[in-house]
């Protein structure tokens, strides 16, 4: 494919110094927040008519559900690493959670953006928001790797589901491998979402927002019980938006609508319909530019320097990509008595797309890019379902949770696709009106992935010691047919993974734990012998340490991990037109995040991240550093929130994000398959928000978020030399949110 949309992994070196210098911030910050938690902290009640509950232990609060709001921006349940209601102190693996309250305060467009203070991910593309691509822990894979309640986002090609955060509960991030519970899978980990689902209680919101490039969006969110048992209930959602990306020429518009309906004729059954229709006429800009011109400047016929603008566009006015996705599934639980529960997440996925591109191939001296051409119609079609029971009951001293399940996931996705080249454009005076795009490789094909997975899963508690292990046996079908010769290629894996984990918990809310886990990703193609590929195999030993109380709102972990990726292509010795599965990828890191909300005024996230990734073997890259993936990053957000004074109401809050050099590989030349670095860099984000339930409005608030304060232009990263990203310049956008 002329289009690399998500590269592979990377890695990158930075000073010594450095790595030295943001450690002794990331501790003094993870000790900053101990010390402000290890003291007693009384908040007294705010004197208005504002009422703000710190923790989930006050007596009004319901208890937190993994499916459901969080009171604060700390999370303590999540399903995402072990498919049940489990809190996150006692699951043996690296979890983040961003909760609403943290996205209605940093307000991220994108679902990438809302992990922009996580450890352990990176957004790569830069200021491009067609997909929500990223990598995690070092390692990306082929389709964005998103669950929504349980089940996989699956996506093909240019066929990806993008999620709007307006319409989310939650964002998750599991670290490390997760075929135990999800089938083939990325080994760097996945994001699982949350939707948001009907309520009981009354909920009417109308948002307005506008902001930077003629953003312009509005958006609704109502919710409540049908009738006074609150048996039935709904909540309807949607968003209208459009505004203009930062390079010329290109657009973003979205409308979106997502109805769901509850019915609970008692505690113990729950069904939600759950839904979502978003027709994405412009997907905003989806290009990329030459490292000439971005990383290091271009010289033009007199040998003058020249930098490219951030706005610069390497397509043409035709270029767009088209996405109408629908959704349609349900959620269900029942439970059948103090032992059995059963479960099952069902949905239907449609996504018909299409994308006519002109996009950018490398640097031609002095001062042009030559470019190709392609035009995408496609349609996908995808199902799935979960089926899972889940037994408590106890041998002798052991409490056990048990979990059994069975999942099943089809998709098919028809392409008809003309890949060809366009005219060269000119980087100092570009002429878009004279692209000449040509077609003449046809690619017309209909793919297939099929997958059923067999799991199960026990969580054992002993005496403060919770061991948790789980084995999955899975078929992954994989399938292309080509039309035009009627031929099909297919492969189809068996494979059996496992998992192990042990914590300890003490009363004071501390776990350390340790585990070790697999994943597979199913591999497309055959060697120069004509033999299948084998699936790519992930495994992971990691130890970490949590600290998440049951009376504070206080989140504070640390994580050390080795994964190896096995079975990796890599270019044949032999042929250098084949590939063979001797590559090995080898990532080890360690990762440090804090959220509290300290008192009735403050919350803190911080974050640290170091990741030491390399070709452990490989033909080309041995011993180096995989592309996009930074070896330091770190992340500091703070926010104020008056309850008091003249001030009462306001909050005013600010973030720190850094993001160390990266590494990238030159594709031509003598030069060829060596690498080069793109600089490091820091961005600031603000926030000034008021309450305006102190002019009467109890619920609704105005506010300014600032992304980029400083306008810091920067590239975010290289996939090769032919294709850097530049980063997000100044983002301003006002937000008003109405509840009445």
């Amino acid at each position: 494919m002329a289009d690399m949309r998500t590269p592979s992994v990377n890695n990158c070196s930075a000073p010594f110094i450095r790595n030295k210098i943001a450690l002794t911030v990331a501790a003094a910050l993870t000790g900053f927040v101990f010390q402000a938690v290890a003291a007693e902290t009384t908040a007294s009640a705010p004197k208005n008519d504002t009422i703000t509950v710190i923790g989930d232990s006050a007596s009004n609060v319901a208890p937190e559900s993994a499916w459901g709001p969080a009171p604060t921006i700390v999370a303590k349940h999540s399903a995402t690493g072990t498919k049940t209601d489990t809190p996150i102190v006692k699951t043996p693996q690296s979890i983040s959670v961003v909760t609403r309250e943290e996205m209605d305060t940093r307000q991220p467009t994108t679902v990438k953006e809302a992990l922009n203070y996580a450890p352990g991910v990176f957004a790569s593309r830069g200021s491009s928001s067609t997909y929500d691509a990223v990598a995690i822990r070092g390692f990306t894979s082929v389709n964005t790797n998103q669950y929504l309640d349980g089940i996989k986002l699956q996506g093909d090609n240019y066929s990806e589901v993008s999620m709007d955060p307006y319409f989310l509960e939650r964002v998750e991030l599991l670290r490390g491998p997760s075929s135990v519970l999800y089938g083939k899978s990325n080994p760097g980990g996945v994001i699982t979402m949350v939707s948001k689902r009907p309520t009981i209680e009354p909920l009417r919101e109308i948002q307005f927002k506008m902001g930077s490039d003629s953003l312009y969006q509005t958006g609704f969110d109502f919710s409540d019980a049908i009738d006074d048992d609150g048996v039935y209930s709904y909540r309807l959602t949607g968003v209208a938006h459009s505004q203009n990306t930062q390079q010329v020429m290109a657009k973003e518009k979205r409308y979106a609508i997502a109805p769901s309906f509850s019915w609970r004729p008692d505690d113990k059954t729950n069904f939600t319909f759950l839904s979502n229709f978003q027709d994405d006429p412009d997907s905003g800009f989806y290009g990329w530019l030459p490292r000439q011109g971005t990383v290091v400047p271009f010289y033009d016929a007199n040998g003058k320097p020249h930098k490219l603008s951030t706005d610069f566009n390497d397509g043409d006015g035709n270029s767009r990509l088209s996405r109408d996705q629908k959704m349609v599934g349900y959620s269900f639980d029942h439970q059948f008595n103090d032992t059995w529960t059963v479960r099952q997440n069902l949905r239907y996925t449609k996504i018909d797309s299409k994308y006519t591109g002109i996009y950018d191939t490398g640097y031609v001296a002095p001062a042009q890019i030559s470019r190709g051409y392609v035009v995408s119609s496609e349609k996908l079609n995808n199902f799935d379902v979960d089926t899972q029971a889940q037994a408590k009951f106890s041998t002798a001293a052991v409490d056990h949770t048990l979990l059994m399940g069975v999942d099943y996931m089809r998709m098919s996705n028809s392409i008809d696709a003309d890949y060809g080249s366009a005219n060269n454009l000119s980087l100092t005076n570009p002429d878009y009106n004279n692209s000449d795009a040509k077609g003449g490789f046809l690619y017309n094909v209909l793919n297939r992935q099929e997958q059923t997975g067999l799991y199960v899963q026990d969580q054992a508690e002993w005496n403060h010691w919770i061991l948790t292990t789980g084995a999955r046996y899975d078929i992954a079908k994989t399938s292309t047919l080509t039309r035009s010769s009627n031929t099909t290629a297919a492969i189809k894996d068996h494979h059996i993974t496992w998992r192990g984990g042990l914590n300890y918990l003490f009363d004071n809310g501390i776990s350390p734990y340790f585990s070790y886990s697999e994943s597979f990703e199913p591999t497309p193609g055959a060697s120069a012998t004509f033999q299948p590929f084998k699936p790519s195999i992930g495994k992971q030993y990691e130890a970490g340490l949590k600290y998440i109380p049951d009376d504070r709102p206080i989140s504070l972990t640390a994580a050390v991990y080795q994964l190896t990726k096995d079975n990796n292509l890599t270019v044949d010795p032999a042929n250098i037109n084949f590939s063979v599965q001797s590559g090995v990828i080898r990532s080890r890191g360690v990762e440090l995040e804090a959220k509290a909300a300290v008192n009735a005024n403050i919350n803190v996230i911080a974050s640290y991240t170091f990741t030491d990734a390399k070709y452990t073997h490989d033909t080309n890259y041995q011993g180096q550093r995989p592309v996009e993936v930074p070896r330091n990053m770190a992340s500091l957000w703070a926010d104020y929130t008056f309850h008091e004074s003249a001030l009462s109401g306001l909050t005013v809050g600010s973030g720190v994000r850094y993001v160390g050099a990266t590494s990238s590989f030159y594709t031509t030349g003598e030069d060829n398959n060596k690498p080069f670095n793109v600089a490091s860099y820091a961005l600031v984000d603000a926030l000034v928000k008021y309450d305006l339930a102190r002019v009467g409005l109890p619920g609704s608030s105005v506010g300014v978020n600032i992304n980029n304060l400083f306008n810091r232009e920067y590239v975010a990263s290289c996939y090769r030399d032919y294709a850097c990203y530049w980063g997000t310049d100044r983002q301003i956008v006002a937000t008003a949110t109405f509840r009445f």
